[in-house]
């Protein structure tokens, strides 16, 4: 019997040691173009947290429409978002705001841009009534909803007033429509309108800026408020040490380093107050508030 015992708790500590190695700390990532791409795009900065934490760090490329998913599946483990996505997580599941991405040439922030061709007539927020208004995605924060917000705020609801309102394939392709005649207004997140004329697409003199707006150290053109770029949050079960680990290797992430050699990540700072977010989704009646008669 006791050699029975001795054996069966045995069996037991290299189950605890086997389960302990094989552990994976995962961050479920927005993935925008496509889970490989995702893989290959964060695959030096789960190198370089794995070597920060000593845990081996495992990037799960995700849609927005299936965090809960990832959440429920991982209750320990985090969540690399943009802002809709994390207000969502925040009330659903938990999550708290670590840090906060800061783009290069970018910053921290981003609002949103509503244009037209210059020839149009159209100046203000008022003449988008009964006028054709393109977007990339009805689900896009830079896209549509910040601009969205600034509509709602004067009066004007878009799906009663815009003569028609339309979804393109991606921003660019907004502009594009618009130039071209094929929708009277546009709707795109900041820093579209730029990488467009640097690249030679665009002359952005052909467009009036409607609404613009400024905002102080922030260079683009813009129309609406500034809201907080992507965050990574920890979840509702995520142990507080690892948590504290986990932002505190994000934030040492020095700007130029390898590890920050995906898209346009300068590098992460102090999150951000994700308060704006919450209330403009409050406000529009959209996840994770979205009205009764909507549902």
């Amino acid at each position: 019997m006791k050699t029975l015992c001795i054996y069966i708790l045995t069996v037991f500590m290299v189950m605890i040691l086997i389960s302990g190695v094989a552990a994976e700390i995962k961050i479920g990532v927005q993935a925008p173009s496509g889970a490989e791409r995702a893989q290959q795009d964060w695959a030096p900065l789960a190198g370089y947290l794995s070597e920060q934490l000593g845990d081996k760090v495992v990037f799960v490329p995700i849609s927005p429409a299936a965090f809960r998913e990832f959440c429920e599946a991982n209750p320990q483990g985090f969540l690399f978002h943009n802002a809709w996505v994390y207000i969502r997580a925040r009330l659903v599941k938990g999550a708290r705001a670590l840090v906060t991405v800061d783009y290069q040439g970018e910053g921290p922030r981003f609002g949103g841009v509503i244009f037209s061709r210059r020839d149009s007539g159209i100046g203000s927020l008022r003449d988008l009534r009964d006028k054709a208004l393109m977007c990339y995605k009805f689900s896009s924060l830079g896209g549509w909803l910040f601009q969205k917000g600034e509509l709602v705020k004067v009066g004007i609801s878009p799906e009663k007033d815009c003569r028609q309102l339309l979804e393109a394939p991606d921003q660019m392709a907004v502009v594009q429509a618009v130039r071209d005649k094929k929708a009277d207004v546009g709707t795109v997140r900041t820093g579209i309108l730029e990488r467009m004329q640097r690249e030679g697409k665009i002359d952005v003199k052909e467009f009036t800026i409607i609404n613009e707006t400024r905002h102080e150290g922030f260079t683009q053109l813009c129309s609406t408020a500034l809201y907080p770029e992507a965050t990574v949050a920890s979840l509702k079960d995520t142990p507080t040490d690892l948590a504290a680990k986990m932002k505190g290797a994000l934030l040492s992430v020095p700007a130029g380093h390898p590890a920050l050699k995906t898209p346009r990540v300068e590098r992460f700072v102090e999150a951000l107050d994700y308060g704006p977010v919450e209330d403009l989704c409050k406000m529009l009646g959209v996840e994770p508030y979205r009205k009764r008669e909507q549902q």
